[in-house]
C-alpha cells in the first residue's frame, strides 16, 4: 500500500467510528468516493477491498472495527506512552530538558509532565525547535527528583515510545544512578511502523501522523505533543497488527536494554 492508502483507509475507520456501527461495502465505499470526490464505477468496491487493513471487520457484506471487540490495552494491562526532549543528541554530553508520559490501565488515563533543569544552559536551537528556554527551566526540578516522581507510573507497564532507542539511552543510565533497572516490555513504534506500513518510506513520528491523517501535530517537539500523537498512531497500528486477535501489548514488544 501507498502512504496515500494508508490515510483513505484512516478515513473509512475515522467514518465508521462516526457512525458507530457495520456498514454495508457498497454504501461505505460510495461514501468513501464522493468525500473525495473520486468518480463512481465498479471499480469502487475493489478499491475499498484493497483499503481494508488489520482494523476493520467484515461480517458478510458490512464492515465494522475491531476496537468495537477489543480494547487497546487489554483489560488488567497497563501502556506507559512517554517522550524526552534533551539538550542534543548525546545521553553522556547532553541532559534532559523535559519529561511527560501518559499511562493507560483499565480505561484510566494518567499525565505526567514536567520540565526538567539540565545543569546547563540549552543551546539556541534547541529552544527554537522546542520553545523552551533556559528561563522555562531554570526554577524546575533536577532529573533524579522528576524520575523518582514518574516511577511509580511505569510499574508493570509496556513502555511506548517512538524512537525508542533514543529515549532509553538518556534513562536508562540516570535511573540506573538511582538504583532502578528499567527492564519493561518495550514497543518502538517505528518497529511497529515497519510491519504494519511496510509502504511508508519514512517512520519518523512527522511520517506517521501524516500517514494517519492526523492533521498538523499540535505541540511538535513538545514532550507531551509527541507523547499524545505517539499514543494515537500506536492504537492505530495496534489494531493493524492483531487484525481481530487481541493480544497483550506486551507481547508485541521487546524487553528494555
Amino acid at each position: 500500500m501507498s502512504p496515500t492508502h494508508y490515510r483513505l483507509s484512516t478515513r473509512l475507520a475515522r467514518h465508521l467510528r462516526s457512525v458507530g456501527r457495520h456498514l454495508p461495502e457498497r454504501s461505505l465505499a460510495e461514501q468513501l468516493l464522493a468525500a473525495q470526490g473520486l468518480p463512481k464505477g465498479s471499480w469502487a468496491s475493489d478499491l475499498l477491498k484493497s483499503l481494508l487493513d488489520g482494523r476493520f471487520e467484515r461480517v458478510a457484506a458490512e464492515v465494522g472495527l475491531w476496537e468495537w471487540k477489543y480494547s487497546f490495552p487489554a483489560p488488567g494491562e497497563a501502556v506507559v506512552v512517554l517522550d524526552v526532549e534533551t539538550t542534543g543528541l548525546s545521553p553522556e554530553n547532553s541532559e534532559i530538558i523535559e519529561l511527560a508520559l501518559i499511562r493507560l490501565e483499565n480505561g484510566q488515563l494518567t499525565v505526567f509532565e514536567r520540565l526538567v533543569n539540565p545543569g546547563m544552559p540549552i543551546p539556541p536551537f534547541i529552544s527554537r525547535l522546542t520553545g523552551i528556554r533556559n528561563q522555562d527551566v531554570r526554577g524546575a526540578a533536577d532529573i533524579y527528583t522528576v524520575l523518582g516522581e514518574a516511577l511509580p507510573l511505569l510499574d508493570n507497564a509496556t513502555l511506548i515510545i517512538q524512537n525508542a532507542g533514543f529515549d532509553l539511552g538518556f534513562l536508562q543510565p540516570r535511573l540506573r544512578r538511582l538504583g532502578y533497572r528499567l527492564d519493561n516490555p518495550v514497543v518502538d513504534t517505528i518497529d511497529w511502523a515497519r510491519k504494519a506500513l511496510p509502504g511508508l518510506p519514512k517512520r519518523g513520528l512527522d511520517a506517521l501522523a501524516w500517514a494517519f491523517d492526523l492533521g498538523p501535530i499540535a505541540g511538535r517537539h513538545r514532550a507531551l505533543g509527541d507523547v499524545e500523537t505517539t499514543l494515537q498512531v500506536a492504537r492505530e497500528m495496534y489494531y493493524m497488527l492483531t487484525a481481530g486477535h487481541p493480544t497483550p501489548t506486551s507481547q508485541l514488544a521487546n524487553k528494555a536494554r
